[in-house]
């Protein structure tokens, strides 16, 4: 019964796990789009960090530049909403608040999980909310990879060739952010989104090791006593058989 109780504690502290992993994911960029190119000799790198959130919160979109000439400046971070990419937005929202609500979910069934450690009665309940925050890190990550190029070409209505519309990772030759030079456009996930994966995972372990001992073993039954015999008394002679 001990390990049981134990593996159950284990199991609680991996949901804990995964539901933190989720909590990061929320506040890491999900996606980035970078253009790299040569201007008067000198390599610029220019990269876009989405990050999941509301469309009309400042920061959710961030630049990080480098290689700029003397005097340059990185573009200024700004939301979804002012850079007009509503439709991305959206889908930046939902993600946002699916990781949200799976961490809180993961939360309290880690909480429950340890607490299932005298009681095991909780494992049932801290077993279901580990699936249900599981399933919306599932979501998440499964909606950025589905949804966010259809989005992202109804936000770039007059787009041609490839680019981050077409596929949800790729690089293409073209110009970007402003620079009238041709260049390399890459796109794809970033770390909030292989996060996502992870803490996906890592839930999926937990619930299998609290569903696996949710149940305390049967206590070993006691043997029945066996029934004493009774020695004849000393003394006492054997009874011969009667006579015919």
């Amino acid at each position: 019964m001990a390990d049981t109780k134990k593996r159950r504690m284990v199991g609680a502290i991996v949901v804990l796990i995964g539901a933190i992993l989720l909590i990061v994911a929320a506040f890491t960029p999900w996606y980035t789009e970078s253009f790299s190119a040569t201007v008067f000799g000198s390599k610029i790198t220019i990269n876009a960090n989405s990050y999941p959130g509301f469309p009309n919160s400042n920061g959710t979109i961030q630049y990080t530049c480098s290689g700029l000439p003397t005097g340059a400046s990185c573009l200024s971070s700004t939301s979804y909403q002012n850079s007009h990419l509503n439709n991305t937005g959206n889908i930046a929202e939902a993600g946002y608040f699916m990781t949200i609500v799976g961490f809180i979910l993961g939360l309290i069934g880690a909480i429950m999980g340890m607490m299932s450690r005298n009681n095991a009665r909780r494992a049932g309940p801290a077993f279901a909310l580990a699936i249900v925050a599981m399933i919306l890190a599932l979501a998440a990550f499964g909606l950025f990879a589905a949804a966010l190029p259809g989005a992202i070409g109804s936000d770039t209505p007059g787009h041609t060739g490839t680019g981050p519309w077409s596929s949800f990772f790729g690089s293409t030759n073209t110009t970007g952010f402003g620079i009238p030079v041709a260049g390399t456009l890459t796109w794809g996930p970033a770390v909030g989104w292989y996060l996502a994966i992870v803490a996906f995972v890592v839930l999926l372990i937990g619930a299998f090791l609290i569903m696996r001992n949710r149940k305390d073993p049967e206590p070993a039954a006691m043997p029945a006593p066996s029934t004493p015999t009774t020695a004849a008394p000393s003394g006492t002679p054997p009874m011969s058989p009667p006579s015919s």
